[in-house]
């Protein structure tokens, strides 16, 4: 029991960092209730109680009896994640003596294990919303230098295009196995399927339950593709996806959830979007980005000789 209350606290925590980082989240906003995250969790509410309580322990949040759980001040969620960090550097460091690495060498270590070689990824999705969202995330976060290839387009031309020929590393979600899998055996290059944070998919289920949920995007495809992830789901009749350029974005009512993907921010009319919006993170699972830096520091710790590491 004591795992599953860690792993509720640590999600409910990392949905009130982001949460209150992108705006969608302010001082005296009341939080989802015991009994509706206790089924989103498929958890004992006495578990997702204590999760609450930790979290109203470390100054993120207010346990008002018969009032519910509202989001304490803005001061109050920077400073517990300002000592988290520094909590994070210490062990990072005393790892790092362990390993016979000291603290003053430890920057340039972990330098050489980036940025020793220049690497290229190329990720391969079949809508434009998706491609810049994910080559965002390995650019900004991997330092990869980063292309991105339409799945239409993969062998349009009886052979992969260029970014894919030249790429050290190749990107893909799990609806595209059967297209990348192949194309990389054949040039010889490592691959991952990217999964997404479980966490993300788990709060618009959710809210999908309770009532519609609108989904601003760029690309008519990823319109299709969030009909078939949603598809039998609990309330995925109230999936309201709306396609800029396309759809008037007026028709929102001014409380419903919206979610908004990266090139849809990116392409919306300034003031055309509502107040409140839930804008993309982090995306990459955990074990994804294990991947992804399990292939940089092996191809930067190892000897460069021209071919890229398995992931």
């Amino acid at each position: 029991m004591t795992l599953r209350r860690t792993q509720i606290t640590d999600q409910l925590r990392q949905r009130l960092f982001s949460g209150t980082h992108l705006g969608a989240l302010a001082h005296g906003h009341k939080l989802p209730g015991v009994r509706e995250l206790a089924e989103e969790f498929d958890a004992d509410p006495r578990v997702v109680m204590a999760a609450y309580h930790q979290l109203q322990a470390e100054g993120l949040v207010e346990v008002r009896p018969r009032s519910g759980i509202f989001v304490t001040a803005t001061d109050a969620t920077e400073h517990p994640l300002h000592h988290r960090t520094a909590d994070w550097m210490v062990e990072v460091l005393m790892e790092g003596l362990g390993q016979g690495i000291a603290a003053r060498d430890f920057p340039e270590r972990l330098r050489r294990s980036l940025e020793t070689l220049r690497l290229r990824a190329t990720c391969i999705e079949c809508n434009h919303d998706q491609l810049v969202s994910l080559a965002g995330e390995l650019h900004e976060d991997y330092g990869l230098d980063v292309s991105a290839v339409d799945t239409y387009t993969l062998l349009a031309n009886g052979e992969p295009p260029y970014e894919v020929r030249r790429a050290d590393l190749l990107v893909t979600t799990p609806f595209h196995i059967v297209e990348v899998a192949p194309v990389a055996a054949a040039l010889g290059k490592p691959y991952i399927v990217a999964e997404v944070r479980v966490d993300l998919f788990a709060e618009v289920a959710r809210r999908l339950r309770a009532g519609p949920v609108w989904f601003v995007v760029s690309d008519p495809r990823f319109v299709d593709k969030l009909y078939r992830i949603y598809e039998g789901a609990p309330g995925g009749g109230h999936l309201r996806p709306l396609v800029v350029g396309q759809d008037d974005l007026r028709k929102i009512p001014p409380d419903a959830p919206v979610y908004v993907t990266r090139l849809a921010r990116e392409r919306a009319e300034p003031g055309s979007l509502p107040a409140q919006c839930f804008f993309e993170s982090r995306v990459f699972s955990r074990e994804t980005s294990r991947q992804l830096f399990s292939f940089i520091v092996g191809a930067n710790t190892v000897r460069a000789d021209g071919h890229a590491v398995a992931p």
